[in-house]
Order: C-alpha cells, then sequence, then structure tokens
C-alpha cells in the first residue's frame, strides 16, 4: 500500500500538485492541490519486473563504461553549439547543476543519460568494459594435508 505524502494515511494515492510540488495524496488531501493522475494500484508490477528472487533479465548484453573524457566531450559539445550551461541543461532536459557536475567531472552520468546525451549530440560517451579475465586456480590440498574443516566439530541437531 502506498502512503499519502501529506498526512501519512495508507490507501490507494493520487498525483496532485501541491504548491508546485508533485506529490502523491490521498482523496481526502487533494482539495489541498490540483489533481494530476491517479497512481497505479498496489501490488500491480511493472511488465518486464519480477518480485521472483531468481529473476534473470531477458538479455544480457556487454558492460558498458562511461568514456574517460565524457567532461571535455560535454564541454566541447555545449562550446560547438555556442550554448550556456542553462540554455544545455534545457536543451538535454535536464538539470543545470548536473551539467556543471558533469563538466567538472565530480559526477558521472548513469549509462541511460550517456547514451541519451551521445544520440542527441552525435556523440560517443559509452563504451564497452574491456575486462580482463584471470584465471584463478584453486589447488586441493593433497590428502595429507589439513584443512580448516579438519579442525572443525560439528554438532548434529536432535
Amino acid at each position: 500500500m502506498s502512503v499519502c505524502e501529506m498526512c501519512g494515511k495508507s490507501g490507494y494515492m493520487v498525483s496532485a500538485n501541491v504548491e508546485g510540488v508533485d506529490l502523491k495524496v490521498c482523496k481526502e488531501c487533494t482539495k489541498y492541490g490540483t489533481v494530476k493522475k491517479f497512481s497505479q494500484r498496489p501490488g500491480y508490477s511493472k511488465p518486464g519486473f519480477s518480485k521472483n528472487k531468481d529473476y534473470k533479465p531477458r538479455f544480457e548484453g556487454p558492460a558498458l563504461k562511461i568514456v574517460s573524457n565524457y567532461s571535455d566531450l560535454l564541454k566541447k559539445a555545449r562550446a560547438d553549439k555556442d550554448m550556456s550551461q542553462e540554455e544545455f541543461a534545457t536543451f538535454l532536459q535536464v538539470k543545470e547543476s548536473q551539467i556543471a557536475k558533469w563538466e567538472t567531472a565530480s559526477l558521472r552520468p548513469r549509462i541511460g543519460e550517456a547514451k541519451k546525451i551521445g544520440r542527441t549530440l552525435n556523440i560517443r560517451l559509452v563504451e564497452k568494459d574491456i575486462k580482463k579475465e584471470t584465471k584463478t586456480e584453486h589447488k586441493r590440498p593433497k590428502n595429507d594435508e589439513l584443512t580448516l574443516g579438519d579442525f572443525i566439530k560439528v554438532k548434529k541437531r536432535k
């Protein structure tokens, strides 16, 4: 069940704009704002998501990572378009503070955001993550060697 963000009552919630802030509120609290849309029923899950712990994704793609010089690429793209950070943020539909943090490399964009930005600006911000696979060899102890398991006494439950 959802909880009202104003009064704390649990039940079905409605999205409403209350004094410029979007909140999920109960029917009684909708009088304090304008109703936007009804939220989904409790227990409803989005397609593609499962509550099963053994859930495996439908496909496993290659591991991706953000390129190391993403901040320089974003600065250059903004300079090429002759935009301020504010205009650039509006163009990319993100917050201005995010643009500033991305350009100073204090924040990395998420993979999905980087893909979207790359498509919009025709730049490459995402690359395949090539990890060196190291083979670890597990040595089995010889028969005459003792292991930690040899020293542990296991009590049987009755």
